[in-house]
């Protein structure tokens, strides 16, 4: 018979899975079977206490009992020497649940009582209704008078608004002279051009007129529309306009460091005459080194 890994007695397994001794937890299904739980035992015992018996006694009456249920072990053979096994844990005791409370039905909605039986109403009699009383005739009316005719309250005549005085007219601005037509074969090295004569030939060819300007030095005359030097960096140029303030192509005259003095004493739209030579163009006409006449 195995014995309890705990007090080391040979036992039996109760129903509850314990020791008949100690109570321990007994996993393995070697143990055999008895057909009570430990809390049974516990009282058994008690009881033979109460009635005199030794504890000693109690046990010795239980083991023969267990012998005689137990049928005997054949013999066996000398087994090899076990390796120790590791005792099984013994599993958490599961908590208690609390008591499942019932859900309280609804109750049954009693039943509307019969209404009583409603007794017929007596016939409501018409209430007589009063007679309307007669209109009291209209009172004449008095007699009128004829108003007499109003007459009409003569309106003041409107005074007549005074001529307006006649505006002085306006001193108007003398229209330029005409812009004489200047031909391409007719450009050549040193000569005199306005800012719109090159207007217009840059407008009917600017290609031409840049092949035809390309290395000569020139006089070009012109409205000072503007003057931009930038000393710090190393920025000297004036841009001139025409006489009619309306051209498509300015001029850029660019001015070297040494005649810079020069651009102190121009005003906006003062009238000058450049020498520079011809540099190309881009948004405007560009002359270089450039010197004022």
């Amino acid at each position: 018979m195995p014995a309890c890994p705990n007090c080391g007695r040979q036992t039996l397994r109760t129903k509850d899975w314990a020791c008949q001794w100690c109570g321990y937890p007994l996993i393995s299904r070697a143990y055999k079977l008895i057909d009570k739980t430990f809390k049974e035992l516990q009282e058994e015992r008690s009881l033979a206490l109460k009635s005199g018996e030794t504890e000693s006694e109690a046990e010795l009456d239980l083991e023969s009992d267990l012998e005689l249920e137990s049928e005997p072990e054949p013999e066996q053979k000398p087994r090899p020497p076990v390796k120790p096994v590791l005792r099984p844990r013994p599993e958490p005791e599961q908590k208690q649940r609390p008591p499942v409370r019932p859900v309280p039905r609804p109750r049954p909605e009693p039943e509307p009582e019969p209404e009583p039986e409603q007794r017929p109403r007596p016939p409501v009699r018409p209430v007589p209704r009063p007679r309307p009383e007669p209109e009291p005739e209209p009172e004449p009316e008095p007699e009128q008078r004829p108003r007499p005719p109003v007459r009409p309250v003569p309106r003041p005549r409107p005074e007549p608004e005074p001529e307006p005085e006649p505006e002085p007219e306006a001193e108007l601005e003398p229209e330029p002279a005409p812009v004489p037509l200047l031909k391409l074969e007719a450009i050549r090295d040193g000569m005199e051009i306005s800012v719109d004569q090159m207007d217009a030939l840059y407008r009917a060819d600017k290609v031409g007129a840049h092949a035809k300007f390309m290395g000569k030095t020139m006089v070009v005359k012109g409205l000072v529309e503007r003057v931009f030097v930038r000393e710090h960096l190393e920025i000297r140029y004036i841009v001139l306009t025409g006489a009619r303030k309306k051209v498509l192509w300015s001029v850029r005259c660019t001015f070297d460091k040494e005649n810079s003095s020069q651009l102190s004493r121009l005003n906006e739209g003062q009238e000058v005459a450049v020498r520079g030579k011809y540099d190309g163009y881009g948004k405007n006409i560009i002359f270089k080194d450039c010197v004022l006449v």
